[in-house]
């Protein structure tokens, strides 16, 4: 089975993700919001379970013209949905509208699932729902049932978050944009709940982002019970140990302890060297016989105003950052998350953008030394 495949991600990861596609065998074609490629099931299980930039995978199960309800639910009821589907399985549907002669949501939502009712002859309640994507833009509807189901970014090793956490999908993407290799030195000096080196320790021991956990294509017609296994399979004949000098630090100790936990969570506690301590003292304590590698970084999401309310002077605490880049020397490069720009150029480094993405409604800049 041929399925058109939409991989939706956070705002300006749109590149990042495609490289990570194409690294998989796919043809990816960047759109607003996301990656479009085409596959089947492999192709499908593959993205699910590898995929570390993505929030979701959609299946395309139709896009036609729609300029009132009636159409879209005839439409519905026409297609063949037992191909996607499981009788008797509860679905969820959810829809949205622009700049449509349609624009009720509500009464969407109702047409579409009373024609999938329809179709399958069924009546679902309770349980686990598959959600099902609906979207209407200049009068044109698109249909989609999303194979993740909970957003991907959720890998289930962060159960405690401290405070102000990076979302896991955004923590991959710095340490992917700051050009780390996966075998060097990476330091993050301010790790809160540790997400920048869990993510680099699961990227320098080939841990596919999904491995453990499971998603709603397992509740589907498309799972034939064959290729999620094999694309789990894969990924743990893919398991290394790291050979990274991954260091995790912060003043907090609650922090320090969060992290840990959540490194044991992911599987990859062996694979980083916590530590509490203040950003002065960061240098002093990595010390010169660390191996450093060929792209030593030092990655990090340092507190803003608007994220962590009243604290310290900010402006110091950046400067304290280029500080540490320097002593650990000119071979280094310093890559953190940034609200303010000017803080960031505070750091006395020749920084520039990566990406610009959204944190909890803020717009939030990947700032990498050239």
């Amino acid at each position: 089975m041929q399925l058109a495949i939409f991989v939706a991600c956070a705002p300006g990861l749109e590149p990042l993700l495609a490289e990570e596609m194409r690294a998989l065998g796919c043809e990816p074609h960047v759109e607003r919001g996301g990656v479009e490629t085409s596959g089947d099931r492999d192709t499908l299980a593959t993205l699910l379970v590898e995929l570390g930039l993505a929030s979701h995978v959609l299946v395309r199960v139709a896009s036609f013209h729609a300029k009132d309800l009636d159409r879209i639910e005839q439409h519905v009821a026409r297609l063949p949905w037992s191909g996607w589907l499981r009788r008797d399985v509860p679905r969820r549907v959810r829809a949205t509208a622009q700049r449509s002669r349609v624009f009720h949501t509500g009464a969407i939502t109702e047409r579409v699932e009373r024609a999938i009712r329809a179709r399958l002859g069924d009546d679902p309640k309770g349980g686990d729902e598959i959600p099902i994507v609906v979207r209407l833009f200049e009068d044109r509807c698109t249909i989609s049932i999303d194979a993740s189901g909970d957003a991907l970014h959720r890998r289930g090793y962060r159960l405690d978050p401290h405070r102000a956490p990076l979302r896991e999908d955004l923590a991959r993407a710095l340490v992917i944009a700051s050009g780390w290799d996966g075998v060097s030195l990476l330091v993050d000096p301010m790790c809160g709940s540790g997400t920048i080196a869990i993510e680099a320790a699961r990227i320098a021991m080939g841990h596919a982002p999904g491995l453990e956990r499971g998603f709603a294509m397992e509740r589907t017609a498309l799972d034939d019970g064959v290729a999620l296994a094999q694309a789990r399979e894969r990924a743990r004949s893919r398991l290394r140990p790291s050979v990274a000098t991954i260091v995790a630090r912060d003043r907090d100790a609650k922090a320090i302890d969060a992290a840990r936990a959540n490194a044991e969570r992911a599987g990859v506690l062996d694979a980083i060297t916590f530590e509490v301590g203040a950003l002065s003292t960061a240098a002093s304590a990595i010390g010169p016989g660390v191996t450093r590698g060929a792209t030593p970084r030092v990655v990090t999401n340092p507190p803003w105003g608007e994220r962590l309310g009243p604290g310290p002077d900010l402006r110091a605490l950046h400067r304290g950052l280029g500080q540490l880049r320097r002593a650990l020397g000119d071979d280094v490069r310093l890559t953190i998350a940034a609200h303010d720009r000017k803080l960031a150029y505070a750091t006395g480094l020749p920084l520039k953008s990566a990406f610009l993405t959204d944190l909890g409604g803020l717009k939030v800049q990947a700032m990498v030394e050239g």
